[in-house]
Order: C-alpha cells, then structure tokens, then sequence
C-alpha cells in the first residue's frame, strides 16, 4: 500500500471515507463522498452523528453535528462537535473512522444528557448562612401579566410552564407578586424539587467529605508511629550494611590469605627459608663453631621440616590442579 504522503488528494479522500465505514458501524451515505450520518445509542437516548465532508476535505477537517443536541463539553449549544480530541488535532494523516469511532464511544460510555433550553441559570454552590446551597443567578425576570392567558385558557398554554411546572399552581395574582418580587423569585426557585435535590446532594457529599477528614484525623497518631518506627528500621538498616561492609572487608582479607594458592606459595617460601637454615647450620659446623653431635641434631631436625613443607607444598599443588582441571 502507497503512503498517504504518495497518494493524490481524490484518494486520500476516498481512503478516509473508507476509514469511516470500516470502524464505524451503522454508516449511511447521504450525498456519496459527501454527507453521512451514523446512528447510535447513547443511554435511553437515539443520537445520530451527522458527517459533513467540505470540498477542501482531508486538509480541513469535518463537520460534525449531534442530533439531537447534547450537553458535552465537546457539543457547542447548535450541536456542533469541536472539541473533541481527535477533531482538534485533525490532519491529513488522522482517520476520520478513528476520530468518529472515539467521539461515539464518548458518548456511548458517559451518555450526555440532552440539552434544554430554561429561563434560568443555577448556581451550583453560594453559601447561606454558612451553609452551601444552589442558588439561582442570571435569572430572566418572568412574563409580564399581560403575557399570561386568561384562567380559560391556561390549559391551553400549561406547555409554557412545563421547565418550572409549580408555575401551574399559581394563580394570576401570584404569578404577578412572583414576577415583581425579586426577593420572592429567590425563595420560590430555593424550594424546587430540583434545587432541594442539589441542596440535598451537596449536604450529603460535606458529610462524607467530613466524615473523611475525621477518618484521616484519627489516623494521624498511626501514621506518626509507622513513620517513627519506618526511621528507626532505616536507621538499623543503616547500621547493618556499615557493619556488613567491615565484615566483608575482614573476609576478603582472611579469603585472601587463606586462599589454597597462598598456602601453597607460603610453604614453598617456608622450605626454602628451612633449607637456608640448614646451609648455615652446615656452614658453622664446618669452620668448627659446632661439634658433630650438635650438628646432626639440628641439621637433621631443620632438613626433616623443610622436606615436610615440600611434601605438602607438592601435594597440595597436585590437589588444586585437579580441581582446577574439574572447573572448581
């Protein structure tokens, strides 16, 4: 197969198309080398990914478009995908299967949930009196009275209300009060079921954040004692491999002056020093400093020990040259 880099732009063009179909199931072809949508289950939610290829595709990279539109940090609010990973970083040398195929798997492994439009905006966390509760901000003021149906009609326009349906409960008085009253809008968006929910979520996550804190509070004292006692072991660690070097130094010493090659060396020096003694003891017999009886004695005496050390000195040669033959 040619490489890209060798490959005319109609081909590598098809060759992304190709890619689409080949890691991408459910792939259906709107207008050929074009357009292609690609459906797929997101959750209890049916998405369908549209795939535009512009003129100048594969050196500018696609259009991609969720249907429905889906809140994701990778979806704009028309349903656009930018963000994704992938996409930003698309080149003529991306796969457009590949790309398609990641931003899928997204969704299908933390399934976004759909976007809706509201009339207001909540903040997650503002502290009250202490406490963190969600609170609205950025909210638009509601409908003016005259924007609202007669009591006839309410039934006819209840879709108007379905974000907030408390709003279906309130008669035209209250809705009026609700919608000229600041202070009241606060309270009234404080006591939805949903912001109480959020209320109750963040209560709930202080306390195991708390209870957490306390845990690890409480292990403390542990954690000192095992750090103490990991310090003395280091210390006693310490000690030890000082010590292990200076017997080791001892026995490298000992090694080497009792090595079987030493010891043999030794006792070839050692006969030739007895047999250097028994050279002066004939030496002062004979310019008559010692009689013959004290001759023969010491003589004999020095000769049998310097034969004894070449007796051993042979054997012992003998022995390590077999073993050295064996490969010990």
């Amino acid at each position: 197969m040619l490489s890209r880099r060798f490959m005319l732009d109609g081909d590598i063009r098809k060759h992304q198309i190709n890619t689409l179909k080949i890691f991408n199931d459910n792939v259906v072809e709107i207008v050929e080398g074009e357009e292609y949508d690609i459906s797929f289950n997101s959750g209890v939610n049916n998405l369908c990914l549209k795939i535009s290829l512009g003129n100048k595709f594969p050196k500018e990279k696609p259009h991609l478009k969720i249907v429905p539109t889906v809140s994701h940090p990778w979806v704009t609010a028309d349903g656009d995908v930018t963000s994704a990973p992938g996409l930003l970083n698309f080149t003529v040398h991306s796969d457009l299967g590949r790309v398609v195929q990641a931003i899928i798997r997204e969704f299908q492994r933390t399934p976004p949930p759909l976007a809706l439009k509201q009339s207001t905006t909540i903040s997650p966390s503002v502290p009250i009196n202490g406490e963190i509760r969600a609170s609205p901000i950025n909210y638009q003021p509601f409908p003016n009275i005259k924007s609202f149906s007669p009591p006839s009609q309410i039934g006819q326009t209840s879709h108007q209300s379905a974000a907030l349906p408390e709003l279906s409960n309130l008669s035209i008085e209250e809705l009026q009060f609700l919608n000229d009253n600041t202070d009241r809008q606060d309270e009234f968006i404080s006591e939805l079921p949903l912001i109480r929910e959020q209320n109750k979520i963040l209560d709930d996550v202080i306390l195991q954040v708390e209870e957490m804190a306390v845990t690890n509070l409480s292990k403390a004292g542990k954690l000192d004692e095992l750090k103490l006692d990991i310090e003395q072991r280091m210390e006693t660690i310490a000690k030890l491999a000082f010590e292990n070097e200076r017997l080791y130094s001892i026995y490298q010493q000992l090694s080497d002056k009792y090595a079987p090659r030493k010891i043999q060396d030794e006792l070839k020096v050692a006969a030739e020093r007895a047999d250097k003694e028994s050279e002066k003891v004939a030496e002062s017999f004979l310019s008559g400093e010692i009689d013959v009886d004290k001759f023969l004695i010491d003589f004999i005496k020095i000769k049998a020990i310097s034969q004894n050390r070449k007796t051993k000195e042979e054997k012992l040669g003998q022995q390590l040259d077999r073993l050295e033959k064996a490969g010990f």
